[in-house]
Formats: structure tokens, sequence, C-alpha cells
């Protein structure tokens, strides 16, 4: 019998309400525009449905569910990601290790092996993928290959699963939400982060940041994005963390902390994973979420912003 908490679910409802405002503003936004952008924004609007559907399903089961959403989300971005390097160079070996550690990450998660889960996949990793890739015999594009697949596993594996890690953090008390909190807390910021920085960046974006990598990020966005974690900081802290009330110093000082690390991390999440795609000259990992690209695409920014969260939060915790 799964034990729901009743704030979570006024937390989803309160979601799903601001999902369907947010439907109602963009259909009438496109009413005059062009087939094609009208495509694509219905299109992404239909992936932010179904997203908001499954985070929702995946919360309410608790770790397990979590644990389920981000291992299948960890399989389909390395699937991307590998054909960004190119299988046929890296070989069958190095592919199914690579697709093990989702299950061996995941594994250890559910059965409340959390300290093993921390520090077992870097090692391991490393050992096999390079093992596996020197019994294939030949030297040709063995660094590229095998730091590759390694950096993929770190990223869509190892990083994104602290996103579940979240559920195991030790506490006296916990938010009012649940665990459920911690994990929404970061998901919920990294998301609305992204959002803004697009339409700020859009609207009086002028100054680019990285022109090189992501000529569509820029500082206008960046400042964005700052403000609206900052401020989505300060209004969630008292439902998903256990952050003392920001009315007092140092709950402030921790909320306002919090926004700024989520925002900074993903920034540089959504730059990492720029940089790897112009690197292989593609813009998006895939086709697979309509007018979002691929699920790299939409898992970049909290491959950072998930750890970053999860080691403030642990420090902060043992500190007060």
């Amino acid at each position: 019998m799964i034990d729901i908490n009743d704030n979570l679910l006024w937390l989803l409802a309160y979601t799903f309400a601001a999902l369907c405002g947010g439907t109602v503003v963009r259909i009438v936004a496109l009413r005059n525009a062009e087939p094609e952008l009208v495509k694509k924004r219905m299109g992404s609007l239909k992936v932010w449905w179904t997203l908001a559907v499954l985070m929702s399903l995946a919360v309410i089961f608790g770790r397990v569910g979590v644990s389920v959403l981000l291992a299948l989300a960890g399989v389909l971005g390395l699937r991307e990601f590998l054909k960004l390097i190119g299988t046929e160079r890296i070989g069958r070996g190095a592919v199914i290790a690579a697709f093990v550690a989702v299950a061996v990450q995941y594994s250890l998660i559910v059965a409340d092996c959390h300290h093993a889960a921390r520090y077992v996949l870097p090692i391991t990793a490393l050992l096999a993928i390079s093992t596996v890739r020197l019994l294939q015999g030949g030297a040709e594009g063995f660094i590229r290959t095998t730091a590759g697949v390694y950096w993929g596993i770190m990223l869509l594996v190892y990083c994104l699963s602290h996103a579940v890690l979240l559920f195991t953090l030790p506490s006296d008390s916990e938010p009012m939400v649940g665990m459920a909190g911690w994990f929404l807390f970061v998901v919920i910021i990294t998301e609305m982060d992204d959002i803004a920085q697009a339409l700020v960046g859009r609207v009086i974006g002028h100054r680019r940041i990285t022109p090189t990598i992501s000529p569509n990020k820029t500082w206008e966005g960046f400042l964005g994005g700052v403000v609206t974690s900052i401020a989505m900081s300060l209004l969630l802290s008292p439902w998903l963390t256990t952050f003392p009330p920001a009315s007092t110093a140092r709950g402030l000082l921790l909320s306002v902390a919090a926004g700024l690390l989520i925002v900074t991390a993903a920034f540089l999440g959504d730059i990492n994973m720029s940089a790897i795609k112009r690197d292989v000259g593609v813009k998006d990992g895939s086709a697979i979420l309509p007018g979002m690209g691929g699920i790299i695409d939409r898992v970049d920014s909290l491959t950072f912003t998930a750890p970053v969260f999860y080691y403030f939060v642990a420090l902060v915790l043992r500190a007060f």
C-alpha cells in the first residue's frame, strides 16, 4: 500500500493547474503564428504534459518510481549519446557495459545501498570500459571512444542518479511533501530556470555568453534565470525542503544560495551538452521529444544540478 502525502498531492494539483494556465496562454499566443512554429510549440507542449504525468506518477511511488523513470531516461539518453560518438567505433562490448551501468547504479539505489551508489560506479565503469576496449584490440581512436563512453556514463547515469539519491538524505525531519520534496525542488527550479533563460534571452537577449558553443545563451537570459531561480527557491523552500524559514537570516541565505547554485550548475550543464553536440555536428540529440529534441537535450541541465544540489544539501544537513 502506497502512503501518499496529502501535501504532495496538493503540490501536484497546483503544478497541473499552472500547466493548464500555460497551455491556454500558449494557444492564444499562437493564434496568428506560422504553421511550422505552431507545430513546434504545440509539440513541445504535448511533451510537457507527458513529462508532468510521468513525473507525478514517479514521485507518488517514491524512490522506486523515480529510479525507474530516471533509469529509463538514462538508457534512452545513453542510446542517443553513444550514437553521437559512433557505436561502430565503440564496439558492442563497450555499449553493453554502458547499459549495464544503468542497471547497476539504480539497483544499488533501490536496494538502499546509497553509499555504494556514490562511490562504486565511477571506478567500476572506468575499469570496465577501458578493459573491454583493450580486449577488442587496436589503438585507433582509443582515447576518444573510451573517454566518450565513460563521460556519457558519468553524465547520464552517475550524475543524473543523484536526483534519486536526494530521497536518501539523512535528516531528523522531512519536507512537508515528504522526501520527494528535495527531488522536486531541484527538478522544478532547473526546469523553470531553463524556461526563463530561453524566454528572456529570446525577448531581450543581445550579449552572448558562449557564442561558439551555444549562441542563444545571453547574459540577459542568464540573469532572468537567476531571478527566477532565487524567487522559486524562496517560494518552494517551505514546502519542498527543511531549510529554516526565509524570514530568518539563515533560512534566507540557504534558499538564495540553493537558487544560485542550481542556476549556475544548470547553465554549465546546458552548455556542456551543447559543446558535445557541436563537437559532433548536431543540433539535437534526437527527435524523440517533438519541439525539444532528444532526451539528452531535456536532462542536460539536471546532470549538473542534481549532484551539485545533493552535496550542497548533504553539507547543510550535516552542518546544521
